[in-house]
This record gives C-alpha cells, sequence and structure tokens, in this order.
C-alpha cells in the first residue's frame, strides 16, 4: 500500500488537481505533460558527451554537430507539445457489456485549430493504446475497450492521450477523467429445471396466445427498430416500399422476469437467471416486463426494451438502496 506522503502519491494528487473529472476536456500547456522518452535521455546523454570532447579538443566540427543536435531536440520537445496542444477530447457514450467483456468507450478527439496531428494515441491503464491520426475538425470517433471483471458500474477511470511524434525522443501526454460510467450486465446462465417451472408454462401458454394468422394480420410502414423478419421482402421487391407485418397483442397477461420467481437463491445467481431468460424472451419476439426491488419495467417487445432490461440487471444494488436478499 502507498504511503500517504509518497512520492507516488503526491504527483497523483498533484495531477488529479490541474486535470478534474470531466467528460470533456481541451489540451494546454497547464493539462499537458512533457517528459523525454529513454531513447531521449540516450540523445541527450550523447549530446552532453559530444559538448565535453569539443570543449577538450577545441574541434569546431563537434561543437558544429553537437549544437546543430541540440537545435534539433529542442524543436522535437516544441513539436510533440504542440501535437497535443488545442485538442479536444469529448467521451461520446460508454456503453455496457456482459461482465468479463470490454465495455465500449466512445470518445470523439478533434484539433480546435483544424491542424493534422499524426501518432496520436489514447489508452486506459495497463491496456494496449490505440493510435490514430486527428484529421483536422472533424475528428472520427476512437473506440477504446474498457475491461469488465464483475457485474455492476463500471468507472472508465484515466484515459491516457500520449503522443511521441515526430522521432520518438519526447514523450507529451495528458489525461481525461471522464465521470460517466458503463455497465457490466450479468452472465446469463440458465436456471435449473426445478426453477421457474410455471413461468415457462406461463411462456408457453403466452407464445399460443401470440398468434400470427392472417386474420389478425395488418401491414404498416417500416419504423426504424421494427424486426427485419417481419418485413415483407416479397412486397419490396414488387412495389419497392417496405412494409411490415404487425400482428395484435396477445390477448392474455404479458410474461414477466421477476426477481421473486427465484427465492432463496443467491443474488447475484438469480440475476443471470433473469439475465438469461431476458435473452430468451427476446429472441422468442414476446412481449415481457422485468420486476426488481424497486424497479419495474413494463411489458415490451422492441429491440430497446432487450437494453433496458440488461442495465437495470447490471446497475441493481449500485444505483439505489436495494435489498440483494429475499
Amino acid at each position: 500500500m502507498a504511503l500517504p506522503f509518497s512520492p507516488g502519491h503526491w504527483v497523483q494528487r498533484w495531477i488529479y488537481r490541474r486535470i478534474p473529472p470531466a467528460d470533456e476536456v481541451t489540451l494546454d500547456r497547464n493539462t499537458i505533460f512533457v517528459l523525454p522518452t529513454g531513447e531521449g535521455v540516450m540523445f541527450g546523454v550523447l549530446l552532453v558527451i559530444c559538448l565535453l570532447t569539443g570543449i577538450n579538443y577545441q574541434n569546431s566540427l563537434i561543437y558544429l554537430f553537437t549544437f546543430i543536435m541540440g537545435t534539433v531536440f529542442f524543436g522535437t520537445i516544441m513539436q510533440t507539445f504542440q501535437n497535443l496542444a488545442n485538442l479536444r477530447l469529448t467521451v461520446i457514450d460508454v456503453g455496457q457489456a456482459e461482465a468479463g467483456q470490454p465495455v465500449p468507450v466512445t470518445i470523439r478527439v478533434v484539433a480546435l485549430d483544424g491542424s493534422q496531428r499524426p501518432a496520436v494515441s489514447l489508452s486506459f491503464p495497463d491496456q494496449p493504446p490505440v493510435t490514430f491520426s486527428v484529421e483536422g475538425h472533424q475528428g472520427d470517433p476512437v473506440v477504446l475497450a474498457l475491461p469488465t471483471r464483475k457485474r455492476g458500474l463500471v468507472n472508465c477511470g484515466d484515459i491516457r492521450i500520449a503522443s511521441v511524434f515526430p522521432f520518438g525522443l519526447i514523450r507529451t501526454w495528458s489525461f481525461l477523467r471522464p465521470s460517466r460510467q458503463g455497465v457490466a450486465t450479468p452472465r446469463p446462465i440458465p436456471a435449473p429445471a426445478t426453477h421457474l417451472a410455471a413461468s415457462h408454462d406461463s411462456d408457453q401458454e403466452q407464445g399460443r396466445r401470440f398468434v400470427r394468422g392472417a386474420d389478425d394480420t395488418t401491414l404498416r410502414g417500416y419504423r426504424e427498430g421494427d424486426s427485419l423478419q417481419r418485413v415483407q421482402w416479397k412486397r419490396y421487391a414488387r412495389t419497392g416500399q417496405m412494409v411490415v407485418a404487425d400482428w395484435e397483442e396477445p390477448a392474455g397477461d404479458p410474461s414477466w422476469v421477476s426477481w421473486a420467481d427465484y427465492p432463496g437463491v443467491d443474488p447475484e445467481m438469480r440475476l443471470s437467471y433473469m439475465a438469461d431468460r431476458v435473452e430468451h424472451l427476446c429472441k422468442s419476439e414476446l412481449p415481457f416486463g422485468l420486476e426488481l426491488p424497486g424497479q419495474t419495467l413494463q411489458p415490451d417487445y422492441s429491440p430497446g426494451h432487450r437494453g433496458r432490461c440488461l442495465r437495470a440487471l447490471g446497475t441493481y444494488g449500485h444505483n439505489r438502496e436495494a435489498p440483494l436478499n429475499g
């Protein structure tokens, strides 16, 4: 454990005072740090040796070589610094993923002065960097993979932006400290046969009610999010109009994925069982709702309903006072 007065702790506190948590940061001389790389240190040592040699032998050619290389070295410092200066980093989205899988973090990097910035890299601690070029004002989104280990809210931590352009002698870097959080959802695990027998029977009955016959089918224009399985492709080939088959809502009660369906089960395992049922019901395209202590999602079968349900399972117990047993 690092001591409160250790050098590393002091440096971290100093950096955090200069770069507070934010989903957007503009890099300038107050937030960019500059140090030589290993190659840069060796280059500096060679310059000192050349200078001492020139002094010792009073050789004008050695002086000339040393001063030219020294000018290149200091010019490199300025060039490397300018490669990050006036960059604006904005967190566009922090997604969700199954626990153990990386959460996608989307960041846009824009050069405010419109100049091109080659060989810029973004990375999380202990993760390989993503290297790219910033093309003026229209920076393309960069997607980083945020590692996850267990279910729940995932803090982004420090995102490092760095560059060693042009010669690799100097490294400039800074940090983006997003306040937004990702979500690691439960791993879907099928429930044993002893659980949810009645609920599965209810699902089957619900499926029988959800009959897709000609009598209760209507056609309507395609809307974003509609299942492609419902698109009438033959009609589209004939007329060029994309329409979908819309069936009447089920006559009976919709299915529910409920916390109460798994009494006596470990809370995390219970959430994994519920995640598996959510996936199953989404594939069957049956409307269903989700019931958690203190939170209810009404029945739906749209594509976005799956993400909302998994997010609710992933954040359960983390964003509110919720019981984890019972």
